[in-house]
């Protein structure tokens, strides 16, 4: 039994969709232009569901601004940091869903008591699953990472001892 995917425009878009969020999350936007590809695929009133731990509130992540204020954040703990597609994107009639991973070599702060030197290499993986709304744009954003790997990478957290 053999699956055939049959690329239609829709598709496409939904597939370039992807390509420009994780492009926003790899930074290959220059300043100028962050705003403007985040009004093109984020819903003005994007509902956000994040991780309680050294994450924004969610209910503060919830426009395409406050979106890319918040990937700004994220890329000012890291340089050299690039995101790519892993897996993906699958598509469906509202649904967007890939994985990815994250590598950068971290510039210190956050999060708290982390201990390891400024230049220390990570890397994490994760993947995000957005809805998008009738008119195609993100209006739901679930993340699933692996940010506690990258918090022990950073001397964040203790890895437990053997007894």
């Amino acid at each position: 039994m053999s699956n055939t995917v049959v690329e239609t425009p829709a598709v496409r878009a939904k597939a370039d969709l992807w390509h420009r969020w994780i492009g926003l999350w790899s930074g290959d936007f220059p300043d100028s232009e962050k705003f403007a590809v985040g009004d093109t695929i984020i819903a003005p009133n994007l509902v956000c569901h994040l991780a309680a731990y050294e994450m924004p509130e969610s209910h503060t992540i919830n426009s395409p601004g406050a979106v890319v204020r918040w990937i700004d954040v994220w890329h000012s703990y890291f340089s050299e940091s690039k995101m790519i597609t892993t897996v993906g994107p699958f598509v469906s009639d509202d649904h967007v869903i890939g994985r990815w991973s994250f590598r950068g070599v971290w510039q210190g702060g956050k999060p708290r008591g982390a201990t390891a030197p400024a230049g220390t290499e990570v890397f994490i993986e994760g993947h995000d699953i957005l809805r998008l709304d009738e008119n195609g744009l993100i209006a739901e954003y679930w993340v699933g990472d692996n940010l506690l790997d990258m918090y022990g990478q950073v001397a964040a957290v203790r890895k437990p001892q053997a007894s």
